[in-house]
């Protein structure tokens, strides 16, 4: 498997403003309706050469209206 190529001028463009757009029209002060608890990513390298990667979200969905909680501290001890 050779360099993966880079995209074309025109597509690196197209994202440029893509995202310059969704910046603009995006709602910062918009309540989020998720709210991520934790996430834990695993890689294994088998024997094969196969790469096996598993990553888990936990997040929490809040009812409209509802205030996101404070993060919880990353060192907290799980019960």
């Amino acid at each position: 498997m050779g360099a993966p190529e880079e995209p074309p001028l025109a597509r690196s463009i197209g994202a440029f403003f893509g995202h310059i757009v969704d910046a603009i029209v995006s709602d910062p002060d918009r309540p989020r309706e998720r709210v991520e608890v934790r996430k834990e990513a695993t890689q294994e390298q088998r024997p094969d050469g196969v790469v096996l990667r598993r990553t888990v979200i936990e997040e929490v969905v809040l009812p409209p209206g509802t205030e996101p909680p404070a993060a919880p501290a990353a060192d907290t001890p799980k019960t």
